[in-house]
């Protein structure tokens, strides 16, 4: 037993002897500067025979194991560190500009490259394609100006090769509202599952992924463990960052099994990983080197342009620009997490506000009263109403009228009262006041002015809509609801409606006539039979131009006198 553990020992020891003294190797076509892989799968496969499996396990379930593992640990600190966000984001935020070394952060972050002396015809490549494609650069440049700082200087506390500041270039040309068709989101392009998996909050009103602050951690420390499993090749990290970890480790199993070398410029990856570094680097090159294109980049200050603050709790953000004295648009632009027009109620509670702006903002938010955080209105409900007819007038979501309104269920009776949060500005509350009335008005006279249906037991959209011989949906239309919505019994609809303006008009042209449709009759025949058009036959008869006309159905039309006989 004991020559057989010495054997492991011995035969363990010698493999990853040997595994480290491999560090890079040169390929056969160009003078490409490669690493090589760990060998994980092998030593796991050899580990699992050597203990008496019969089958080694899964490689590719043991790598996703392990990423995973690793993965979790670092969404765990991420997520235990959100409390304390404030006191992070300070200790590099506010440092003062004549404590710094560059005068800009272009100038700096060449400085902290890692990757720049790798040389490949794929670079090149993709370097002219970007020196073809100067604005946009130049407009990329621009949209970085608010956040490059920051991501820079999380880049350089960790250590981080500088280009991965410039990887928001590649992934959304630092859009941080940025949606691909794969459902990424933000600056760093996240999907769903990946960015709940790193704690990034998505919901009606906040999506963590294009929180600049959250998902520049999130990702870092994403980045930061592929690199640690793969031995601090970050090529490799950065191409499992794209593709994943499996088709990266897929790719270097074929390799293997090919005898082919397993660097990321060898590896058969999809199209987008395989241009992906490429792009990157050339990027980096391009940056550095933009002069000589003649490229301006925006000038970026070498210091802090936003703060994090703490703002405890909701607050609309129209007040909340307001109190840092910028526009409603520009808050929106440094916090594009928050969907709606305030901060999500159940968090996270903080804002992205300008550096010179950040003392008056927490003064007056000291001092801010907690009911003029958010503005609510008392909306009364009526008769017909649901919560879906209630949500969509006020352009907010159901589950935030629940909430406001600690409903259980969408049950609810006409008479009581609903507190809507609104947007603050006081136009708007008014507009809306002004339209509940509106509709008041304008129901009361539909009333007087057209055919109405009282809702019996047993009705639905479907059955009153066909009785009355119109679509469902016009029904619903006419009278400020859904199809889907559930009708009450003693509930009024209007199932036609006849404009008192109109007719008094049409009066002075003609007379008005009931006509019975005759078999073979059509809009067209019968407007030239009255000579009248098409358009207001319809309009007359509220048709819809996709229905035909049924014998036996009567339309009104107003005729000339000469015609009325």
């Amino acid at each position: 037993m004991t020559i057989k553990y010495s054997f492991i020992l011995f035969f363990t020891l010698f493999l990853i002897s040997g595994c480290s003294s491999i560090n890079k190797v040169e390929t056969d076509n160009a003078n490409d500067r490669i690493n090589t892989a760990d060998g994980h799968d092998f030593l796991t496969d050899i580990f699992s025979k050597l203990q008496g499996k019969t089958e080694p396990e899964d490689e590719t379930e043991a790598v996703l194991k392990s990423t995973q593992l690793m993965l979790q640990s670092s969404s765990e600190s991420l997520v235990s560190n959100q409390d304390d966000v404030q006191q992070q984001i300070n200790e590099y935020l506010e440092k003062k500009p004549q404590e710094m070394l560059f005068d800009d952060i272009w100038t700096r972050l060449e400085t902290l490259y890692q990757l720049s002396d790798i040389e490949n015809h794929r670079i090149d490549s993709q370097e002219k394609w970007f020196t073809k494609h100067k604005k946009h650069i130049e407009d990329t440049s621009k949209r970085a100006t608010p956040f490059l700082y920051f991501i820079t200087e999380e880049v350089n506390k960790r250590n981080m090769p500088g280009e991965i500041a410039l990887l928001p270039i590649i992934e959304s040309s630092f859009r941080p509202k940025a949606y691909s068709r794969m459902k990424a989101a933000g600056l760093w392009q996240f999907v769903p599952a990946t960015g709940t998996h790193f704690g990034l909050k998505q919901n009606w009103w906040y999506d963590g992924r294009r929180d600049v602050y959250q998902s520049t951690l999130a990702a870092l420390t994403y980045l930061e463990q592929l690199n640690k499993y793969y031995k601090g090749d970050w090529l490799l990290a950065l191409a499992a960052y794209n593709a994943g970890a499996g088709n990266v480790n897929k790719a270097i199993r074929k390799n293997i099994k090919k005898g082919k070398p397993i660097d990321y410029w060898s590896l058969p990856l999809p199209k987008e990983t395989f241009n992906y570094i490429p792009k990157l680097l050339a990027i980096s090159r391009v940056i550095q080197k933009h002069n000589k294109y003649g490229i301006s980049l925006a000038p970026i200050e070498n210091q802090a342009h936003l703060m994090l603050v703490n703002t405890q709790s909701q607050i609309d953000l129209s007040v909340a620009a307001k109190m840092a004295d910028i526009s409603v648009s520009e808050i929106r632009s440094y916090n594009p997490a928050f969907k709606q027009w305030a901060t999500a109620p159940d968090g996270p509670h903080h804002l992205l506000i300008p550096i010179d702006k950040a003392e008056r903002f927490e003064t007056q938010l000291a001092s801010l009263d907690e009911k003029d955080r958010v503005q609510w209105y008392r909306h009364k409900i009526r008769s017909g109403e649901s919560l879906s007819v209630i949500a969509r007038q006020y352009k907010i979501s159901i589950a935030v009228l629940k909430r406001a309104n600690h409903l259980k269920n969408s049950r609810i009776r006409a008479g009581k009262y609903l507190m809507v949060p609104l947007d603050n500005k006081p136009q708007t509350i008014a507009s809306i006041k002004s339209q509940n009335n509106s509709k008041k008005t304008i129901s009361d006279k539909k009333l007087n002015n057209s055919l109405t249906y009282i809702v019996r037991k047993g009705d639905s959209f479907w059955k009153i809509a066909r009785r009355h011989k119109i679509s469902h949906r016009k029904l619903a239309s006419m009278n400020g609801l859904s199809s889907g919505d559930t009708l009450s019994i003693g509930q009024t609809l209007i199932i036609s409606q006849k404009s008192s303006k109109r007719r008094s008009s049409d009066k002075q042209k003609g007379k008005e006539i009931t006509y019975q449709v005759k078999s073979g009759d059509s809009l067209y025949t019968i407007s030239k039979q009255f000579k009248v058009s098409i358009n207001d036959l319809k309009r007359w008869n509220s048709l819809n131009i996709k229905k035909y006309l049924k014998p036996g159905q009567q339309l009104i039309v107003f005729v000339s006198s000469s015609q009325s006989s």
